[in-house]
């Protein structure tokens, strides 16, 4: 090989690929430590959710005030955040929520059964400890469906 070959060789793998390593809770994937079943639909499945944040979403079916997420996001650390509001009478309250997930091995790559947990809100009517169990179906812009268990 000669010497111009050899540097230009070398100068080829010195400027490869820097890219750094994906975030926990990117859209790209999954990050090494986030707690999902071991199975293809599961692991799409949460991939989607990560990468997709809900919006407008009423977290309860329970009879009563308004209660609604604006923006709900589930995270690759199996955490989640949300932002809302409470509706009683005419008075809306403005509140947010955070919490951890888990999920069920997932039925398809579109729709498992999952619980959510809120370990801090400031909304109206709320207590941290609360568990949400639902079979959660995923569309193209986070959740489309919920059935509440």
């Amino acid at each position: 090989m000669s010497p111009s070959a050899l540097i230009l060789a070398s100068l080829l793998l010195a400027c490869g690929d820097k890219t750094a390593p994906v975030a926990s809770g990117a859209s790209k994937g999954l990050p090494s430590g986030a707690d999902v079943p071991d199975d293809a639909n599961s692991k799409a499945f949460a991939k989607n959710l990560i990468a997709n944040p809900t919006s407008n979403f009423k977290p309860t079916d329970a009879l009563g005030a308004k209660f609604e997420y604006t923006k709900l996001e589930f995270r690759g650390d199996n955490s989640w955040v949300a932002t809302g509001y409470v509706e009683a009478m005419d008075e809306r309250m403005e509140c947010a929520e955070a919490g951890s997930w888990a999920m069920s091995p997932a039925d398809s790559a579109t729709v498992a059964t999952m619980n959510w947990t809120v370990d801090k809100t400031n909304c109206a009517g709320r207590d941290a400890g609360e568990t949400t169990r639902v079979q959660i179906t995923l569309g193209n812009s986070g959740i489309s469906q919920a059935l509440f268990r």
